[in-house]
């Protein structure tokens, strides 16, 4: 969660891993933030597990953080809503103050998408809907949460959504006034997805969150924030002066109703967007009645043979457990007239598609490979084919970004990292591995982009070393990531003659690409957690492993 930043470096904090503070035995570090970490922790007396925030040392003198660590608490226990993480108690032990809060067990959404890229459409409807519902409830209790963005977003494997981390709330409406606890000329939140309200330092309310919410839409769908810069600054600026990329532009396989509702939630002027995270709600409600109508989201349910809509077959991809009711079923009449005109469409469009693939497919070996294992986080329900498609779609437009002559070093190291762990998240291992082989080669003739383009390109072969699943090379592959990670930061900057261009140190070099490219970095910090685990280990050595680990901390000395 990000704060203030403080002029200092903070103290290192030491890993409290197997201590125990009084109910609670910490079994692992699981996260980390501006005001303090986060522990998988035991509760005894329960017999539980539960997350544990603690206060970040330094920061226990402090008033003003001891306030909003404090308002935290109070905030998010006023809210009791299955879609916002409960907080239980928060106590003090051995001088530490820390918050004891519900433990999901997911991924956020910012490391579901690094590892498997955008949702299909109804995982991402309901994703949306049950945000919704969280920030009603909160916006209902008086509460803006301030830093809404994919990292705050937590998802079970039955896609059951938690917001988390309300560290930067504040109360809007209440018998006393709010105690602003924003220092003056300092803006919290995180550039990528704040409002222009925010970003300008004005009075923010719910409306911000709106806002921020439908930036994270906007990132779910297209697989990439709308607005990015080399700074914070510039990042900020766009989000004040810019307007995005249109969706349909991007994903042009998108209902345009949808694509409408994530506009109106991004609109610079707070009175243009939606007044209500209710209002959105609605609309969402809409744009699922609508897919649901639509013949190409046709399934037959195995039980009855009865028509129903795609993604409210089974259970926990239904989207139809909306807490806030579904619009009202069509009359009986048009609902068998749309029915038997469905029905007749697919059974001609079957039967001449029967004909052709018979001409075109001779019989082929029964013998079918083995399925895909499931892997932990979201599920991933698109099905090969469309999968394939939407891949190949997105390749060709990156290389053609990439065989365009003339694309700028930026643009093409750029593409070449997208493209690089596009391969990854499909197990195309060998293409990404030589994806990122030809990315050290980029930049030829501007030394400052050679540099970065050889950093990027050597950490994106670390990555797919350590994405590799053969489970008797799996230590040694882990170890060799490990090793080619350590020797980029470790690498020293090229030397170059008298009237040369003067090249940053290497860690300068690493936090600068790390910094421009946040897809490159949420993979290798995913990347450095894979290889711990598999070498069974809470800690990376040496030190400049765990730094790297943990993308906000690289560049800083411990």
């Amino acid at each position: 969660m990000p704060d203030t930043q403080p002029t200092t470096a903070p103290t290192p904090q030491p890993d409290l891993t197997g201590r125990t503070l009084g109910d609670f035995h910490i079994l692992r570090k699981i996260g980390a933030g501006g005001m303090g970490q986060v522990y998988l922790a035991r509760q005894t007396s329960l017999k539980r597990e539960v997350a544990l925030k603690l206060l970040r040392n330094d920061l226990n003198a402090n008033p003003t953080a001891l306030a909003r660590f404090q308002a935290e608490a109070q905030a998010v226990a006023k809210l009791n809503h299955p879609n916002i993480v409960h907080i239980h108690q928060v106590g003090e032990a051995d001088g530490l103050r820390y918050m004891v809060l519900e433990f999901v067990e997911g991924r956020n959404l910012r490391e579901y998408m690094v590892r498997r890229g955008p949702p299909d459409l109804p995982i991402t409807l309901s994703v949306m809907r049950q945000v919704s519902l969280a920030l009603q409830k909160a916006h209902e209790q008086g509460i803006v949460h301030r830093d809404i963005k994919p990292e705050n977003i937590l998802v079970t494997k039955k896609v059951e959504v938690k917001v988390t981390d309300f560290g930067l709330s504040r109360f809007f409406a209440g018998d006393t006034p709010p105690t602003n606890l924003t220092q003056s000329g300092v803006t919290l939140g995180t550039p990528l997805y704040m409002s222009p309200e925010q970003v300008q330092g004005h009075a923010v309310d719910h409306r911000s969150d709106i806002y921020s919410f439908g930036v994270t839409c906007y990132h779910l769908l297209a697989g990439e924030p709308p607005f990015r810069g080399t700074s914070a600054f510039d990042v900020a600026l766009k989000h004040v002066q810019e307007q995005p990329r249109l969706l349909a532009d991007l994903r042009p396989d998108l209902p345009a109703d949808l694509c409408g509702v994530v506009h109106k939630m991004m609109a610079k002027n707070p009175n243009d967007r939606y007044q209500s995270a209710r209002d959105v709600l609605r609309d969402l409600i809409k744009v699922r009645d609508g897919l649901a109508l639509a013949p190409a989201n046709l399934a037959i349910t195995q039980e009855t043979g009865s028509p129903r809509p795609a993604g409210e077959a089974t259970g926990t991809l239904s989207l139809s457990q909306s807490q806030s009711g579904a619009a009202p079923a069509p009359p009986p009449g048009v609902r068998w007239g749309r029915w038997l005109a469905v029905g007749c469409a697919c059974l001609f469009a079957a039967l001449g598609g029967v004909f052709v693939y018979a001409g075109m497919h001779p019989p082929a070996d029964a013998s079918h490979a083995a399925p895909t294992p499931a892997r932990p986080g979201l599920p991933d329900v698109r099905s090969p084919d469309k999968l394939n498609a939407l891949t190949t779609t997105r390749e060709r437009e990156l290389l053609a970004v990439l065989n365009t002559e003339g694309t700028k070093h930026d643009d093409a190291i750029k593409a070449s990292i997208e493209l690089g762990l596009l391969y990854v998240r499909e197990k195309r291992l060998p293409e990404a591995h030589d994806r990122f082989e030809k990315l050290k080669l980029k930049g030829a003739g501007d030394p400052v982009a050679a540099r970065t383009a050889s950093v990027a390109g050597r950490f994106g072969q670390a990555v797919v070393l350590a994405h590799k699943n053969d489970p008797q090379a799996h230590k040694a592959d882990a170890e060799q990531s490990n090793a080619l990670f350590l020797a980029v930061v470790n690498e020293p900057p090229p030397k170059f003659g008298p009237g040369g261009p003067k090249v940053e140190r290497a860690a300068v070099a690493v936090s600068w690409t790390l910094l421009r490219y946040p897809d490159l970095s949420h993979a290798v910090s995913d990347a450095l957690n894979r290889n711990a685990a598999a070498l069974g280990k809470t800690k990376l050595d040496p030190p400049a492993l765990e730094q790297l680990r943990s993308p906000s901390r690289v560049g800083k000395k411990d």
